[in-house]
């Protein structure tokens, strides 16, 4: 997962199978557009970003060796955390002098917030009414994960799903509802997905998975091979990824001094 690591290679999703989560967002961002990035690391996605879609791209990160790095590849960098109220006031001074965002992305970094409600409602005084969410996170239900919690494990990781940082865990239907509660509504959708098949569990070697099988069948098994990602992927997907458009109005919930909280 590279958004771990200060990147230093110059990045291109397009080069990336078609699995892989990072290409699943970036193709959701669209050309020419302003960008605020939340948790951008070294930048390296906001570097694509402006060389190769056109955006103007102004990055966020708490880490100060990162945000040294990614300083030269944003159009601008406010370095903290965005949990941060000074933080969160610098974007504000920028949105008031140089008006609202047409997208926020934030890739991997929700689920290190330990109160993402709040976030993402504060995400509506950043965002233009006719910008767009793109945000991604890890799934807490894959296969995988419900097997350690049925043989009775947990044992926190440096990397991956069970990151030692997660402070917060989704599944695919529980990130929904968080969503339309903080007042976005889905519009499309992404998944990194680890399909299920008997060979993977007995000897770890993908063999006749079902998306796999599904490839072969000429002229419907592509369509069938998305439909069953979808329906199988609260189970199969590692990571998703969804743009989510404004919902007007905002549902009465969490207001921005943390009082009033949506029940989920």
């Amino acid at each position: 997962m590279l958004k771990y690591h200060i990147h230093s290679d110059v990045f291109d999703p397009r080069l990336l199978g078609e699995n892989h989560i990072d290409r699943i967002q970036i193709e959701m961002i669209p050309d020419a557009t302003r960008v605020l990035e939340i948790g951008c690391a070294s930048g390296y996605m906001s570097d694509y970003l402006q060389r190769v879609k056109g955006c103007r791209v102004t990055g966020v990160e708490s880490d100060p060796d990162a945000a040294a790095v990614a300083r030269g590849r944003c159009e601008e960098l406010v370095s903290g955390s965005v949990g941060d109220a000074p933080v969160r006031r610098q974007i504000d001074a920028r949105v008031a002098a140089r008006g609202a965002f047409d997208v926020i992305f934030c890739s991997q970094m929700i689920e290190h917030v330990a109160e993402p409600e709040r976030l993402l409602r504060q995400f509506h005084h950043w965002l233009s009414p006719t910008g767009r969410l793109v945000i991604s996170t890890c799934n807490i239900a894959h296969w995988r994960c419900r097997l350690r919690l049925l043989a009775g494990r947990w044992e926190y990781e440096d990397y991956g799903i069970f990151d030692r940082g997660h402070l917060r865990f989704f599944t695919v239907p529980s990130f929904i509802a968080l969503l339309g509660a903080c007042g976005f509504g889905v519009e499309e959708e992404g998944y990194s997905y680890e399909d299920l098949c008997p060979f993977k569990l007995l000897f770890n070697t993908r063999l006749l998975a079902p998306t796999d099988l599904l490839r072969l069948i000429p002229v419907v098994g592509r369509r069938l091979r998305r439909g069953y990602i979808r329906r199988m992927r609260n189970l199969i997907a590692t990571q998703f990824a969804f743009k989510a458009g404004r919902i007007s109005p905002l549902p009465l919930g969490e207001d921005d001094d943390g009082s009033n909280r949506p029940v989920l």
